[in-house]
């Protein structure tokens, strides 16, 4: 097993041990520190994940969103172009398990060269110069790499059993901007 996937397999055990109540105390205060970043406050057009239960949890910031009137968007994988877009994502979109069991709409309405500002980004690991660790089948890097996303602030969002002094990537990798845990906010570059 080489490098990257030690950590993979790492991560992914640690996650599985923690108790539902330690994922919302702390996806809670991630979610609190993600709404002080100067980069929310001057975003119009957000795209975000839909968590897994295992992952930093995102409804405070999809409430606030709609709350603050901003555009919102999440990840939906598009058959035809076999990747994920960004799809809008209003209060009435019903979500289910899509490709690879992630959350995403039931009908996605994809958008149309509209620029996204702000994304937040999930993943098994990070580190503090930008490094992001997922679970291995590019899916995020094609989609941070998209043409909408390119200049957007990418926030990846984490446990601090996350964060790792520097992770062995791939020139594919796309690098965050920022990483927010429960006990920092990581500027990256």
């Amino acid at each position: 097993m080489d490098k990257r996937e030690n950590i993979r397999s790492q991560v992914r055990t640690a996650r599985q041990q923690l108790e539902p109540s330690t994922v919302k105390t702390v996806s809670a205060a991630v979610q609190r520190e993600t709404l002080n970043l100067e980069e929310w406050h001057s975003a119009e057009n957000i795209c975000c994940y839909l968590a897994m239960p295992v992952e930093i949890q995102t409804g405070i910031i999809i409430t606030k969103c709609r709350a603050e009137g901003k555009q919102l968007f999440v990840p939906a994988y598009l058959k035809t172009l076999r990747k994920y877009i960004p799809a809008f994502f209003d209060q009435d979109n019903e979500i289910r398990l899509g490709k690879f069991n992630i959350l995403e709409p039931v009908n996605p309405k994809w958008i149309k060269a509209q620029k996204i500002d702000l994304v937040f980004v999930p993943g098994l690991a990070f580190d503090r110069h930008g490094g992001r660790l997922g679970h291995g089948g590019g899916y995020y890097d094609q989609l941070l790499a998209q043409e909408v996303l390119l200049s957007a602030c990418k926030v990846g969002l984490a446990f601090d059993f996350q964060m790792f002094n520097r992770l062995p990537l791939r020139t594919d990798d796309v690098p965050m901007d920022v990483i927010v845990t429960e006990s920092a906010v990581h500027r990256c570059h």
